[in-house]
């Protein structure tokens, strides 16, 4: 897997890049609070109130695009076509 996209590369740093030698639970609590936060920007009107319906549609595509590219980088979809 080549990965060209910068959104990939950002993705792979901060999950495997930022994982290496830690300890299990250490790793537990990464992973916990990667997914929360995700699930946290997954409600745009809950992290950001005030915001257009533009802008709080831009985070929640923003969020689906992380989520894609950690699939990849994680390389959890068998079926997924490897152009990157």
């Amino acid at each position: 897997m080549t990965l060209s996209l910068p959104l990939h590369i950002v993705v792979q740093q901060l999950l495997l890049g930022r994982t290496d030698g830690l300890t299990a639970p250490q790793l537990a609590a990464f992973l916990s609070g990667w997914t929360s936060l995700l699930d946290l920007l997954k409600r745009p009107e809950l992290c950001l109130p005030g915001a257009s319906p533009e802008v709080q549609a831009a985070l929640a595509e923003l969020v689906e695009l992380i989520e894609d590219a950690q699939t990849t980088v994680l390389g959890g979809d068998d079926d997924a076509p490897s152009e990157l």
